[in-house]
Order: structure tokens, then sequence, then C-alpha cells
């Protein structure tokens, strides 16, 4: 594979690879495996959503002024993380989906960061 495309597509591919990963443990222990998928899924889903939103604002920012790029970046980041707390509070109230699968799901996104540590040059 192209170093450039595993560079570009590192984040998705960790997420989701740490997303099967937890996945596949979850089926173990989780009483409703249905339950876990969807949860995951969706946690997962919203995640990747988030990555892709913080990459729109990140390329808009960096043309603007200073002072439009700190309001413009400060606005998605609220909305970014009101879409997190939208996404956690319909995994609680919706029985169907499991709540930690939803947690794994938008952890993801942190734990692909932290991957990138052994992303060599």
């Amino acid at each position: 594979m192209n170093k450039i495309f595993i560079k570009k597509n590192f984040m998705p591919f960790s997420m989701i690879t740490f997303s099967l990963v937890v996945y596949t443990i979850g089926i173990f222990i989780a009483h409703d495996v249905w339950s876990w998928t969807k949860g995951i899924s969706f946690g997962l889903l919203f995640s990747l959503l988030k990555l892709r939103l913080m990459k729109n604002t990140f390329d808009k920012a960096v043309v603007m002024s200073e002072a439009k790029a700190k309001n413009y970046a400060t606005m998605h980041y609220v909305l970014r993380y009101l879409l997190t707390g939208i996404v956690l509070f319909v995994g609680a109230i919706d029985p169907s989906i499991h709540i930690l699968g939803v947690f794994f799901g938008l952890v993801s996104m942190k734990a692909a960061a932290y991957m990138q540590f052994f992303l060599k040059e």
C-alpha cells in the first residue's frame, strides 16, 4: 500500500479496528449481542462523522483570519460535543442500544489518536 494512502486514512482505519476489537470482546460479555452491535455501530458511525466534521472545520478555518477562525473553530467544537451528548442521550434512553457500546464507539476516535504514535514517518 502507498504510504500517503495509509497516513491519510490511518484515523478511520484505526477507529474501525479499535471498534472491532472491542466488539469482539463485548460479544462474550454482553447479554444481548444485537444491542451491543447496535451500540458499537451507532457510536462508531457518529465518531467517524465527528472526524469528518473536524477535518472540514480545520480546512475552512485555515483560510480565515485569526479572529474569525477562532470563533468558527470554537462554534464547531461546541457543536461536535453537543452531537456527542445527543448520541449518548439517545443511547441511554433507547433500550435496544447498549450504552456501553455507544461509549466505546465514541471513544474509538481517542484510541485512534493514541495509535498515531505508532505511525512511523
